[in-house]
């Protein structure tokens, strides 16, 4: 069977060795040893530019409302983002209830034509699978009309674009460290945020309290309990240890899927980037989309498809009713691989 989510193993010595300051120190969440320490680590593995603030929570979910919040806080007014039909739920849910929805373009991103720039104070973009959208086209039309751009990269942890970790760009850019991510373990988030914002996101993580100044901090109503704590971090870290080897094993799996489909009459889901992304499935379209979910899943190779778009527009419907989503992961070799094509070649 090839599974959606490989078997990730734990190196119980590191956790051990991680844990140690957390235990001396009594501190296990609130600002811990682990958690700054997850927080070096992604700065530097995910190479994030000075410019910007990295600040672990507890999911990647609450990851985008904390960041928007946090906007609020500092700008002091409430903010309407927009957000496109074709993404996961998370970007409408919760804090995010009131979003706006629109269809996404050829693109995989929301059509900007269908946001009305009297009413919209940002957009979150989804970068979907791995693959990144045209993120200049995205930054150029933000700068023009004064909006905030949040990047949702959940699954987009270290694809770059023109030159640069995609992380990097928009004011706001969410990962996600949930077990099902290439580089996560459990459950966790990040959010990678213009610096000036930092205070006040730390701030909303924490119920809106400013433990810098205990005598005066006072509760927020954006505020939230979003933080992190070492217990998440430790396992996370520990799992991060094998970065280089995720990231140069999924690659070179994936150019070889590229390499070898090159002829077949199936189209890949869009992306921009500038080297080889790094995928968290294999994204194809096909007109017999269903035919090869069910082969594939006969032949013990999970597949499903994503994203069930959170409103029946055109375009994200086209893309959802032709997708196939397989499983693609770091245990996976080119024999695995080419068991997926033949599948696929028998079909199209």
């Amino acid at each position: 069977m090839i599974s959606w989510v490989p078997k990730k193993k734990i190196n119980n010595e590191r956790v051990q060795e991680l844990l140690i300051k957390s235990i001396e120190s009594n501190q296990f969440t609130n600002g811990s040893p682990c958690v700054k320490l997850l927080e070096e680590q992604v700065r530097d593995i995910l190479q994030i530019d000075a410019s910007k603030a990295v600040v672990c929570v507890s999911n990647g979910t609450v990851a985008l409302w904390a960041a928007v919040a946090a906007l609020e806080l500092y700008h002091k007014r409430d903010l309407q983002f927009a957000t496109q039909s074709f993404t996961f739920p998370a970007s409408a849910q919760g804090y995010l209830d009131n979003v706006v929805i629109v269809d996404i373009d050829q693109g995989g991103g929301p059509n900007l034509n269908l946001i009305d720039i009297s009413t919209c104070d940002g957009i979150i973009v989804t970068n979907v699978f791995g693959n990144v959208v045209d993120i200049q086209k995205y930054e150029d039309w933000c700068s023009t009309h004064n909006k905030f751009l949040i990047f949702d990269n959940a699954a987009t942890a270290n694809t770059f674009y023109k030159g640069k970790n995609s992380s990097n760009y928009g004011t706001v850019a969410t990962l996600s460290f949930h077990h099902t991510k290439p580089i996560g373990f459990g459950e966790g988030g990040c959010i990678i945020i213009d610096s000036r914002y930092e205070r006040s996101l730390r701030n909303i993580m924490n119920f809106g309290i400013d433990n810098t100044e205990p005598l005066t901090a006072k509760w927020h109503r954006r505020g939230g309990n979003y933080k992190m704590s070492d217990l998440q971090a430790v396992y996370i870290l520990q799992y991060l240890d094998n970065f280089d080897k995720i990231v140069e094993t999924t690659n070179t799996n994936y150019e070889y899927f590229l390499n070898q489909t090159n002829d077949l009459a199936i189209t890949l889901f869009p992306n921009f980037s500038d080297r080889t992304p790094f995928v968290s499935c294999i994204s194809l379209f096909s007109d017999k989309s269903d035919q090869i979910i069910k082969e594939l899943l006969k032949c013990d190779i999970y597949c499903r498809k994503y994203y069930n778009p959170l409103e029946p527009t055109s375009i994200a419907t086209e893309f959802y009713n032709k997708i196939v989503c397989i499983s693609f992961h770091v245990n996976m070799t080119c024999e695995d691989i080419d068991r997926i094509i033949e599948i696929i070649k028998r079909l199209v």
